[in-house]
């Protein structure tokens, strides 16, 4: 069952399409005498999350932290301990197979087709992160940075963007490393000519020569026991553009808001009210307008928590477990989902699936 956060009155922002209601059918037949009403059809199931993979690692430290998903039945999905990683192979089939990273976990992965694949191995310190690149049948180490990565957006195999808090905003053109920003906390690129980040509260735009920053401290929660802050950054397009924020009123941060870019000005579109914090989270498109929000702190469960986000509305997704990532199925309105289940024993990894 999910719940329906609150938020502010007044909701702003394109892009969102409201999910629709359960159908209800019934169907009639008259008869020439008498009328004989049949047996109503049963409503319509709409699309939900399942189970596509269960597997018991261990609470710690192999629990799915990171998924990607490469195309309608293929993907990542990423354990804590980067010694091996899950590789979908068919719509409930995945093997096990080493992963050549040691002394981390994989925080961050992306990719533009099955044979393009980029993950982050962020090391046990967070101080380095080595970048490792699947090609359709390998892992190899592509590059070494400082600090830890936040976000990565994979546009083609000779076209990379990567942010990080430590590392600002990288660019790889398929021969050469190009660092572009060393302010950015995080980000999200559409192409060259459009790349989006966050630092603090000012939102930047990279349109491939120069950037642009626009502060939005207006728009996020009134800061409490800390300041304020942007917490992650999505594109869609160059007119629908989201970003999550928070404002630090407790020990564990929030409440949580989601702000809106339609092409010209940045509003408010919907705030959570306190009820969870969006921290530290995975954000991906759900192919409709909208976007999923896997979030690793929430007040009360502590980490874990899924959240929608659709036409002003933040949802809780209650899945009965931990989701630490979410990702898009390309051309579908499908996701992935990656975390834990708690359970006897040393607990499961799991990989949901929207459909």
């Amino acid at each position: 069952m999910n719940r329906r956060l609150t938020r502010k009155s007044i909701v702003v922002g394109a892009g969102g399409m409201l999910a629709a209601g359960l159908l209800a059918a019934a169907a009639t037949a008259t008869a020439a005498n008498a009328a004989t009403v049949k047996d109503a059809a049963p409503a319509a199931r709409g699309p939900a999350w399942h189970t596509i993979l269960s597997a018991a690692n261990g609470r710690s430290p192999n629990q799915i932290d990171t998924v990607v998903a490469t195309g309608k039945t293929s993907g990542w999905a990423f354990l804590n301990a980067a010694t091996a990683a899950y590789e979908r192979t068919g719509a409930t089939a995945w093997k096990k197979v080493a992963f050549p990273g040691t002394g981390g976990a994989v925080n961050v992965a992306g990719a533009s087709s099955p044979s393009n694949v980029w993950a982050a191995l962020k090391s046990s310190s967070g101080q380095a992160t080595e970048l490792y690149r699947w090609n359709g049948r390998s892992w190899t180490a592509a590059k070494s940075l400082r600090g830890s990565l936040t976000a990565i957006s994979v546009l083609g195999p000779h076209d990379v963007w990567v942010f990080g808090g430590s590392t600002g905003v990288t660019h790889f053109n398929g021969r050469t490393w190009k660092k572009v920003s060393s302010t950015a906390q995080g980000g999200s690129a559409l192409s060259d000519h459009n790349v989006w980040a966050f630092n603090g509260t000012d939102v930047d735009h990279y349109n491939g020569r120069t950037w642009t920053a626009t502060n939005v401290a207006s728009l996020l929660p009134a800061p409490g026991h800390g300041p304020s802050a942007l917490t992650n950054i999505l594109a869609l397009a160059p007119n629908n553009v989201y970003a999550t924020g928070e404002g630090e009123q407790t020990p564990r941060g929030g409440p949580g808001v989601v702000l809106h870019f339609n092409g010209r000005t940045w509003t408010q579109a919907a705030e959570s009210g306190g009820f969870a914090t969006i921290s530290g989270e995975s954000l991906t498109s759900d192919g409709k307008g909208g976007f999923w929000i896997a979030s690793e702190s929430f007040p009360s469960r502590l980490e874990g928590a899924l959240f929608h986000y659709s036409a002003g509305q933040i949802t809780e997704v209650n899945l009965g477990a931990f989701a630490y990532s979410v990702s898009h199925i390309p051309g579908t309105t499908e996701a992935l989902a990656g975390g834990f289940q708690l359970g006897t024993g040393t607990g499961t990894s799991v990989v949901w699936q929207y459909s």
